[in-house]
């Protein structure tokens, strides 16, 4: 005796354009769930459209389209216009964003840095190098700019000039007096400047001995992190041009996560795609779910 189908499973099998042969030889006994998966991954257009209608949970179509293939996200995420793959980035972990920064050449990533917001760009500075380092790297133009800087409160200048290590001491002493500085009371020469007008006082401290006023900055931006806003762009960008690109991308984990999302923005639609298929299997189920399931059509692996 032949086997035949059941009226409903005819009806099914009707509907996803599969023969009553096919019906009977490849899927027997198999559940209507184990079908749909066979032909999805196959491709089958009619069966795509049965799960978008009927499978409205994350779980099930993690499982019907292989979700959890990363091969299979980056096709569909591939077969996105850039607007909708753009809206997956934020889902991302910023581990994962950091990692697509690769893909951009040194001098790419430098000129993005460069319109960072300071505050981030002294984040990923501050985890790139110790305090102490970065401020020897200042050249002495940034040193000069920085105590010309109206930010920078002079009263915290002087209490730092108070308390300088004494072989500092005796450099400024002397260098300002161009005496032997046990002629000179310190705390004196000290009072001394804090007397000046605000314009004098700062071409004077600009002007002082580099080795002075890179003691003074540890001191100040160690006391107070934000004065190492108080320097440009371009001073921390030509820090960060001295070390390979491997080392360099691994602090941008400090950038805030728009602003790494915004610089994974501008990447080719492909590697883009490879950036956003490191997404969270349920979080990405959950975003198709919500107005994306006609991304499943176009997809060619699934």
């Amino acid at each position: 005796m032949a086997i035949v189908l059941d009226t409903n499973m005819k009806l099914f099998a009707e509907r996803m354009n599969i023969t009553s042969s096919r019906m009977i030889q490849d899927y027997g006994l198999k559940t209507v769930d184990e079908i749909i998966e066979a032909e999805a991954a196959q491709g089958n257009t009619q069966a795509i459209n049965y799960a978008r209608e009927m499978y409205n949970s994350p779980a099930k179509l993690i499982k019907i389209f292989k979700l959890t293939d990363i091969e299979n996200k980056f096709v569909i995420l591939h077969n996105m216009d850039d607007r909708t793959r753009q809206m997956v980035l934020p889902m991302l972990e910023k581990e994962d964003l950091v990692m697509g920064l690769y893909f951009f050449t040194q001098e790419k990533l430098l000129s993005m840095l460069m319109e960072v917001d300071i505050e981030e760009l002294v984040n990923v500075i501050m985890g790139a190098f110790p305090l102490q380092e970065v401020v020897m790297m200042f050249t002495e133009d940034d040193l000069a700019e920085f105590f010309q800087n109206e930010k920078l409160e002079k009263y915290d200048v002087i209490n730092q000039l108070k308390c300088m290590p004494p072989e500092v001491m005796q450099k400024f002493v002397e260098g300002v007096t161009g005496r032997p500085s046990e002629e000179t009371n310190p705390l004196d020469l000290i009072k001394s400047i804090e007397e000046l007008p605000i314009d004098q006082y700062r071409d004077f401290m600009s002007a002082i001995d580099p080795d002075v006023q890179r003691q003074l900055t540890f001191q100040l931006t160690k006391q107070k992190p934000e004065y190492l806003q108080l320097f440009s762009n371009e001073t921390y960008v030509n820090m960060l041009s001295t070390m390979m690109k491997t080392e360099m991308v691994k602090p941008m984990v400090f950038l805030e996560k728009d602003t790494l999302v915004d610089m994974i923005s501008i990447l080719p639609e492909d590697l883009m795609s490879i950036v956003a298929a490191q997404v969270d299997t349920k979080q990405f189920a959950e975003f198709l779910l919500e107005d994306h399931l006609d991304l499943l059509e176009g997809a060619l692996m699934i």
